[in-house]
C-alpha cells in the first residue's frame, strides 16, 4: 500500500533496512522504523495542532507501543498517550509516559478501576454505557477522587468497524445524561467518536463520516444540561492534512497514530503532506516451489492491503526489483507470506514490503533506527516480537 509512496519520499529507508538485514543486524520478521523522520513528523503534527488550537493525544499502537517510543514522541511534542487499552497504559505508564485518553476502544474491566485511578491517572476516561460509569464513580469515591470522562456516542447509520461495537447512544443521550450527572465519582466533560474521516473516492482527501454530525449534536445535549463541554474528541487519520478540517467542526482533541508514521490512508496517494513514510517492514525469502517464493512473517496484518515487495540481495538491485504479493488469509495464522516466484529469486534473498499494519497484533520485531540518511544508520531500540 505505501511501498511506491516510501521509494519516492524515503527511498533512504529501504536502503537502510536491506543493508541492517543483509549485515544481520536486524533478523526477517522485523518492522524498521526511521526514528530521526518520525520525530520531524511529531514536530509537524504538534505544530498543526498548536495553530488550530487542538490537543493531541498520541497513539503508538501502530508501531509496538512501547514507552521507548512513547518518550521520543512526548519529547517532540506531544505530551500524553491515548491508552487504547488498559495493558497498553499500563506498559506506557512503567515507562514513564503520561496517559492522556484510556477506555476508547477497550474499557477498563470492574476490578481494574482503582488500579486505573492510583497508578495510570489517565487525564480523561472514555465510557461507553452507564453501567460502567457506575463502577468508574464508586472507585473513584472510595479513593476520595473524581474523575474526568467522555463520553462515547453513536447512532445506528455511523461508521463503526467490526469488533469496535459500543456507546452512547445519541437518540437516548438526553435521559443518560441525567443519570451520569448524579454519580458523585466522575465529571463529564467531553464526547467522542470513530472514526470521523474516511478516504474519498478520488483518494486525494478525507471525507467526513455521520459520526461528526453525532459529535456536534451529542455537544449540544451536554451543553443543554449546561455542562462545560471541555473536549470534542475526533479520532481517526488524524494529520497536518485533517487538523484545520477539525477546527471549523469545533473538535478540541485529535489522536495520530499512523500519521507519525506517515502510514494515514491519504499518504498512501499523496506525496505533498508533512508527514513522511517511516517505516518498512523486512523479510527474507525461506523457500521456494514452482509458482511461489515464500517470505518468514509474523507480522503481516489482514488489513494491510499489501501488493508488491521489493526482494533481492543487495541494496541497489532491491530497488528495482519487484514481485506481486499473494494475498495473506486472515484465518490462517501468518507463518510465511508468499510472493509471486521470478526467476532471479534466492533463498536468503531480502524482502521489503511497505503496508497498513498494526505492529501490537503481530508478532513481529520491531528496529529503530538513526541515521537513515546517512552512511552509517543505527539500530538504537530493537523490540522483541513487538511485546
Amino acid at each position: 500500500m505505501f511501498l511506491d509512496m516510501t521509494l519516492k519520499r524515503n527511498e533512504e529507508l529501504v536502503r537502510t533496512a536491506t543493508l541492517l538485514h543483509r549485515n544481520g543486524d536486524i533478523p526477517a520478521n522485523t518492522y524498521v522504523l526511521d526514528l530521526d523522520q518520525i520525530e520531524e513528523n511529531v514536530q509537524a503534527l504538534s505544530r498543526s495542532a498548536s495553530k488550530h488550537g487542538i490537543t493531541l493525544y498520541y497513539m503508538t499502537k501502530q508501531i509496538g507501543r512501547s514507552p521507548f517510543i512513547g518518550q521520543i514522541i512526548e519529547q517532540n511534542g506531544i505530551e500524553k498517550a491515548v491508552g487504547v487499552d488498559i495493558d497498553e497504559a499500563t506498559i506506557l505508564k512503567s515507562g514513564g509516559c503520561r496517559i492522556g485518553n484510556l477506555g476508547h476502544l477497550v474499557q477498563p474491566s470492574n476490578s481494574q478501576w482503582k488500579y486505573m485511578l492510583n497508578e495510570l491517572q489517565p487525564e480523561v476516561v472514555t465510557l461507553f454505557s452507564y453501567e460502567r460509569a457506575q463502577q468508574l464513580s464508586k472507585a473513584a469515591l472510595e479513593l476520595e477522587r473524581r474523575q474526568d470522562v467522555i463520553l462515547r456516542v453513536i447512532k445506528p447509520s455511523d461508521q463503526v468497524f467490526p469488533g469496535q461495537f459500543g456507546g452512547f447512544l445519541l437518540k437516548e443521550l438526553d435521559d443518560e445524561i441525567k443519570r451520569l450527572i448524579t454519580l458523585p465519582g466522575i465529571r463529564v466533560i467531553g464526547i467522542t467518536s470513530f472514526p470521523v474521516f474516511q478516504l474519498n473516492e478520488e483518494k486525494d482527501g478525507m471525507d467526513f463520516t455521520s459520526n461528526i454530525q453525532t459529535l456536534s449534536k451529542a455537544k449540544s445535549i451536554l451543553e443543554q444540561h449546561n455542562l462545560e463541554v471541555l473536549q470534542v474528541n475526533a479520532p481517526s487519520a488524524t494529520s497536518c492534512y485533517t487538523m484545520p478540517l477539525l477546527k471549523e467542526k469545533g473538535v478540541t482533541h485529535g489522536e495520530p497514530g499512523h500519521a507519525i508514521t506517515g502510514t494515514t490512508p491519504l499518504h498512501a496517494f499523496r506525496e505533498d503532506l508533512a508527514e513522511v513514510p517511516s517505516m518498512v517492514y523486512v523479510s527474507e525469502i525461506s523457500h521456494m516451489d514452482q509458482d511461489f517464493a515464500y517470505t518468514i512473517a509474523g507480522g503481516f496484518y489482514a488489513r494491510g492491503n499489501m501488493e508488491s515487495a521489493l526482494y533481492g540481495s543487495e541494496e541497489t538491485t532491491l530497488l528495482t526489483q519487484r514481485a506481486k504479493t499473494a494475498l495473506v488469509s486472515p484465518e490462517n495464522i501468518d507463518y510465511y507470506g508468499a510472493l509471486e516466484k521470478r526467476e532471479n529469486m534466492n533463498v536468503g534473498d531480502t524482502v521489503v514490503y511497505a503496508f497498513r499494519t498494526q505492529i501490537f497484533v503481530t508478532r513481529a520485531h520491531v528496529a529503530f533506527v538513526r541515521g537513515v540518511r546517512t552512511s552509517s544508520p543505527e539500530v538504537v531500540y530493537f523490540q522483541k516480537r513487538g511485546l
